[in-house]
């Protein structure tokens, strides 16, 4: 990754906060408790992420207790009608869920658990993700596949959900400890992604009239 692209990147942050990145993505929120729990759950991710997901754009709509996912404004008619993993369910029957529409990316959740809200945005993330990254995930959905080493059942529904259960695990020390346990090669996976991720934000947040106070790091995990 370039100094160029590094200094880029600080110019787009204009010296904004992860809390004002996380308030600039959030287009609906019932009330300041829940806008308080968003912003204690994204936080925890590197500021890099974060900018990615606030500038593509991303639109975070905060659902109120006893409020449906289908009444998020923000959601493409596709989803409305779309039914997922091998339940069959539909979109009123989920705690949240990711939208990519053309113009933006549409995050729904409700604001009542962490884990939910770190879920949902992991799920953003992989929007940004390279496709020697994609392949790399891929590669241990499958192998995950064949020997049924999956965290959680909504892990092994599909290759999205592999990897944003074991990113939200990631943030809690319990979880992180059973996702080492369960499947070591996703968690050293999603700790790269994430390490090398916290690395650019140090490097952005270093960056002074152009200089760079740390070596280039690589996003790239293909092997």
């Amino acid at each position: 990754m370039s100094n160029k692209f590094i200094e880029d990147l600080s110019i787009r942050l204009a010296q904004r906060s992860k809390r004002q990145l996380i308030e600039g993505m959030i287009s609906r929120t019932p009330h300041q408790v829940a806008t308080e729990k968003a912003v204690a759950a994204l936080q925890v991710y590197p500021l890099l992420l974060l900018l990615l997901a606030h500038d593509y754009p991303t639109k975070v709509w905060i659902l109120d207790k006893g409020e449906k996912p289908s009444s998020a404004a923000i959601l493409s008619p596709r989803v409305r009608r779309k039914r997922w993993h091998s339940t069959c369910i539909g979109v009123d029957d989920c705690e949240g869920l990711t939208d990519v529409v053309d113009s933006y990316v549409a995050m729904v959740v409700s604001w009542k658990t962490l884990l939910v809200m770190r879920h949902e945005f992991a799920h953003v993330v992989t929007t940004f993700f390279s496709p020697a990254t994609r392949r790399k995930i891929e590669r241990l959905y499958v192998d995950a596949r064949a020997h049924a080493t999956f965290t959680e059942p909504l892990a092994g529904e599909s290759l999205g959900e592999y990897i944003a259960c074991a990113m939200s695990y990631y943030f809690f020390p319990d979880l992180r400890e059973e996702l080492l346990a369960v499947d070591p090669a996703l968690y050293n996976a999603v700790d790269e992604i994430l390490g090398q991720a916290e690395l650019v934000s140090q490097r952005i947040g270093q960056l002074d009239m152009g200089r760079v106070a740390t070596p280039e790091p690589e996003l790239n995990l293909a092997r």
